[in-house]
């Protein structure tokens, strides 16, 4: 949604490079692009705490496949993939994810266009996040059932967009060797969205947009409180400039307010802020960066508000068209608001990715992330050193 931004053919993680590109297979109609990878990682602290760490080492396998199929003006995609996580020693820890989307579109090259996305996932909560402060027991399970419909329309300079989206978060209780389940019923969530942008091409390489958000938050009762329920909204302004046609910046500046439905418990208003960044100095390396925000209720102090702003560099360097290096960077500040305490959430990646063939390739993935603490939080800070090496095949 939005200003779209076209990034070059030419650059890495557009470019197609035809020896190493699978080229999958025809079923019933459809494009079939299988894959599976098998992944090696090594974790220093697997419970994200600094007073008492604990390491292992996780295998994974997850094997994954994209059906596609083009007819006249729409397409649709379905992709699906499954993930296995077994620990070394901390066998408790062991998962099993699994993700089904579906997508499709109508008109997307004319100047109307409708996108309508469902999927289903089961997926784990990372620790040492304002989503999961749990210090022990199993991995914190989320089951998410979302949808969203998005519309599209163009006239000449002015572009609208609207989408309505429906999301359902359903928490599996943690088993506990010491005693009885741990309930996390009362993260359950039911959320629909909002959402409406208009923007307006100034000239060639600016337009100016304006945008409009609005979310309703229905929570399961707590065992501290019997009402959470909440409505966020935001309201922004901003421009996208085409710098040169290596350069493109967007940023939009706004408000954004938070008003739980018990009175008592106030209202949360301040900035909101969007960005996006893409800078591709030379043919073979390519610079994306986000910036992005959000409003929740914190599942930790189950009354509060906490507002999450995240920046997001990537980069990718094609050293040789058959070896990329590739790093991510991330700065996460979590404002737990009327609160005494916020935190700070850094994490660094990079590593080779080596294609030998069509359907060969090897990553290797080294990392390191930290959680800064300020004020009397009633989680820790932590340091978390890691490596992976993942083989994936395709056909």
């Amino acid at each position: 949604m939005g200003p779209l931004i076209h990034e070059p053919d030419d650059v890495p993680g557009q470019r197609v490079i035809p020896e190493y590109t699978p080229i999958g297979f025809d079923l019933a109609g459809f494009d079939a692009l299988p894959s599976v990878a098998f992944g090696i990682r090594l974790d220093d602290n697997i419970f994200t705490r600094s007073t008492v760490k604990a390491s292992d080492i996780v295998l994974q396998a997850e094997p994954r496949i994209r059906l596609r199929k083009e007819h006249g003006t729409g397409s649709v995609t379905i992709d699906a993939n499954a993930r296995i996580s077994h620990y070394a020693n901390l066998t408790d820890q062991d998962s099993a994810e699994y993700r089904l989307q579906g997508t499709y579109v109508r008109g997307a090259k004319g100047p109307e266009s409708i996108t309508v996305n469902m999927g289903y996932r089961r997926e784990t909560v990372l620790r040492g996040t304002a989503e999961n402060d749990l210090i022990g027991g199993e991995p914190l399970m989320r089951r998410v059932l979302h949808g969203s419909l998005t519309g599209r329309k163009r006239f000449n300079r002015l572009c609208l967009d609207t989408q309505l989206l429906g999301v359902r978060q359903r928490f599996e209780d943690i088993g506990s060797r010491s005693g009885p389940d741990i309930q996390q019923s009362f993260r359950n969530v039911d959320h629909l969205g909002l959402r409406a942008i208009a923007a307006y091409d100034t000239t060639s390489r600016t337009a100016v947009f304006g945008s409009l958000e609005y979310d309703r938050f229905d929570y399961a009762t707590s065992p501290l409180l019997n009402n959470r329920d909440a409505v966020n909204w935001s309201a922004a302004a901003g421009v996208r400039y085409e710098v040169t046609h290596i350069l493109h910046v967007q940023l939009a500046v706004g408000y954004r307010r938070y008003d739980f439905h018990d009175k008592a418990l106030g209202a949360i208003g301040g900035l909101a802020v969007s960005g996006h960044l893409r800078y591709f100095p030379s043919r073979v390396l390519a610079i994306r960066g986000t910036l992005k925000q959000s409003n929740t209720t914190s599942p930790y102090d189950l009354v509060g508000s906490v507002t999450l702003t995240t920046t997001r560099i990537e980069a990718e360097y094609e050293m040789r068209r058959n070896l990329s290096w590739l790093g991510t960077a991330k700065f996460t500040l979590e404002d737990y608001a009327k609160q005494p305490y916020s935190a700070r959430r850094t994490e660094i990646n990079a590593g080779p990715r080596h294609r030998f063939n069509r359907w060969l390739t090897i990553d290797a993935t080294a990392g390191y992330a930290q959680r800064f603490v300020r004020g009397p939080a009633p989680f820790e800070p932590f340091s978390q050193l890691y490596g992976m090496v993942t083989l994936s095949l395709a056909r």
